[in-house]
């Protein structure tokens, strides 16, 4: 039954990325702890290059454009390390700015395999490699957070499904010159099935994020600090993910998802009401 209700989804995401009509979310619309525990590939080395276009759809109007570069590098034989550098372009009502993102670096370790099944343990960070006060705009407009992030997670993977939980501590305050942001930490949940259909991948997942402990900002006098409302908000998203295959090194990546629960505070950036994914990826 659920298999059945998970490629409902699945068909459901895809109709929307066809038509272009709803609202979708950016594949997790986090502050990176969703990198933990995405379905395995067997492969040892793979590269990808993809583009987002996303719109925040709240009234701070946001439109963003992102170019992704990630890696996957086989270290030992049960040893991965992904890591992943966005280039961004940020615009809305206050003007816009572009720039390198924040470095995304994961560290993935298979501690018990068998046939039909793997457990790992994954521990990472993001790094703040962006320019956090670009043009002296909000944080909401900048490529990235502004704080260096230590990530944590587990992973379980059993026959066509994957599960994962992971743990995003917040370092720190953005160093933006209007909001000072700093955000609570974030938990995270994911289970997700996957199946081939002649050599195309279907995949969907239902995506769990919630942010312990509200975010707090620099009052309108710039003197205290204060929290926000609301902002320790609950995220619920189901993922659709198409895996095309063009020869036998590369292929192509479709990631939308459909929103369950939507963020409401965006101080951060990442809400996303429109967005689309497309990554082409090559394997060695």
């Amino acid at each position: 039954m659920l298999s059945k209700f998970l490629n409902s989804i699945t068909l459901l995401v895809s109709a929307s990325l066809v038509c272009e009509t709803g609202e979708l979310l950016a594949q997790c619309s986090d502050a990176g702890v969703c990198a933990i525990g995405k379905i395995p590939s067997s492969l040892q080395y793979q590269v990808g290059v993809g583009y987002q276009f996303g719109r925040s759809g709240q009234a701070d109007d946001l439109t963003f454009h992102t170019v992704q570069l990630e890696a996957t590098i086989q270290v030992f034989e049960k040893s991965n390390l992904f890591i992943s550098l966005p280039w961004s372009n940020q615009s809305g009502p206050l003007g816009s700015t572009s720039g390198i993102g924040d470095l995304t670096i994961l560290w993935n370790e298979t501690v018990w395999q068998g046939k039909e099944f793997y457990l790992s343990i994954e521990v990472g960070g993001k790094i703040a490699t962006a320019d956090a006060d670009a043009d002296k705009l909000p944080q909401a407009y900048q490529s990235g957070l502004g704080t260096n992030d230590a990530l944590f997670g587990v992973s379980l993977s059993l026959e066509s499904w994957n599960m994962a939980t992971g743990y995003q501590l917040s370092r720190g305050r953005s160093n933006n010159s209007i909001t000072r942001l700093r955000r609570g930490d974030d938990i995270f949940f994911r289970v997700g099935y996957s199946e081939f259909y002649d050599e195309i991948q279907l995949s969907g997942e239902l995506l769990a994020i919630k942010r312990l402990g509200q975010s707090s900002v620099l009052d309108g006098a710039g003197i205290m600090f204060t929290d926000i409302a609301g902002s320790d908000q609950f995220q619920l998203n189901a993922l659709g993910r198409f895996v095309v295959p063009l020869d036998d090194s590369r292929s192509v990546r479709v990631i939308g998802a459909v929103p369950f629960i939507q963020r409401k505070v965006n101080v951060d950036g990442l809400t996303r009401s429109v967005s689309l994914s497309l990554t082409l990826v090559m394997t060695f």
